[in-house]
């Protein structure tokens, strides 16, 4: 019987539709089962989009303007293209469509019993996460294996909310990407598979952020071996840190070291 896999994913148009579609390709190819759990609707205090829009004006004019476009843009393209273009996609639901992926859609909270139930229909033997819910302990312990998340940081450092700008706001020359079992604390966890991104010279998160995603679904697979054969990755990274949306002084260290949006 083949191992089943539910990802669990933020539905964002910017990085995540075309990862996950190269996620359940290699899955598939490794023959598991997949499933999908898409997240549209997230609570205003955790949305980043809230965030940014109650602090615009921290941001530059050109960075709103971009980023506002882009999104309307990938609106319009994924109304015109609902499975995609040319292997590119515009939703998650789309990525998932398109791979004949049975998904179902999560408002808010996922420990809700509607959405444990469809969990447990399910009976997922991993389920890897990547979005901005808090799982609880009766949905981690569903998995024989457990849950793994992606995390865009070398944990044990720069857990929490917006990872990256944290990065350049404390001015490190790499960042990265972490795959790690998840557990009742907020990207703790044995880590099994960590890659690192050189940003000394590039402080353009939407940059970092495509070539963060770039690599994330290959890392997942190593960490799902590395699970598999209970190999542990050796970290070199920093001290534990955690941190929530950025407070006035890392806004201002962002900008004094370079970092921008777009």
């Amino acid at each position: 019987m083949p191992m089943r896999i539910l990802i669990v994913i933020d539905e964002t148009p910017f990085y995540h539709p075309n990862f996950v579609n190269d996620l359940i390709k290699n899955l598939k190819s490794k023959d598991f089962e997949v499933f999908g759990g898409n997240v549209v609707q997230i609570e205003k205090k955790n949305s980043i989009e809230k965030y940014l829009i109650s602090n615009f004006y921290r941001m530059h004019f050109n960075e709103i303007l971009i980023l506002s476009l882009k999104k309307i843009f990938f609106s319009i393209l994924n109304i015109i293209f609902p499975k995609g273009l040319n292997n590119k996609f515009f939703s998650v639901k789309a990525a998932f469509k398109k791979n004949k992926v049975n998904f179902f859609n999560i408002k808010k909270n996922i420990n809700k019993e509607k959405y444990l139930k469809k969990i447990i229909d399910i009976n997922p033997d991993l389920i890897i996460s990547s979005n901005s819910l808090i799982f609880g302990t009766d949905i981690l312990k569903i998995p024989k294996h457990g849950c793994l998340n992606r995390h865009t940081a070398l944990l044990p450092s720069y857990g929490g909310i917006w990872p990256v700008l944290q990065a350049i706001s404390h001015n490190e020359s790499k960042t990265g990407v972490s795959i790690h079992q998840m557990n009742n604390k907020i990207d703790d966890g044995a880590i099994y598979a960590q890659s690192e991104i050189d940003i000394s010279y590039n402080k353009n998160m939407s940059t970092i952020y495509k070539a963060a995603f770039s690599i994330s679904s290959q890392l997942i697979i190593n960490a799902i071996d590395n699970l598999l054969n209970k190999k542990k990755e050796l970290i070199s990274s920093g001290n534990k840190s955690y941190f929530s949306f950025p407070t006035k002084k890392e806004w201002l260290n962002f900008r004094k070291n370079g970092g921008r949006f777009v």
